[in-house]
């Protein structure tokens, strides 16, 4: 049971082998779809930038409203 706990350790280069062969498997996107998912992002990212902006506009505004700092 022991034997069974304990992990076989492999070389590093069997590891940099194995790296190199999954990296073979991975399904790589193309440049224009880089492109445009890191448009999109930067398009979300300022959309929640602003819309973080308004509301800490409107809550600080109301909670001036409130405590009468304002």
């Amino acid at each position: 049971m022991a034997d069974q706990d304990k992990k076989k350790s492999i070389g590093p280069i069997t590891f940099a082998r194995q790296v190199e062969a999954e990296g073979r498997k991975v399904t790589w996107t193309s440049t224009p779809e880089t492109i445009q998912a890191t448009i999109m992002v930067l398009i979300m990212s300022t959309l929640v930038a602003l819309f973080l902006f308004a509301a800490d506009l409107v809550i600080g505004y109301v909670v001036r409203l409130i405590t009468g700092l304002g």
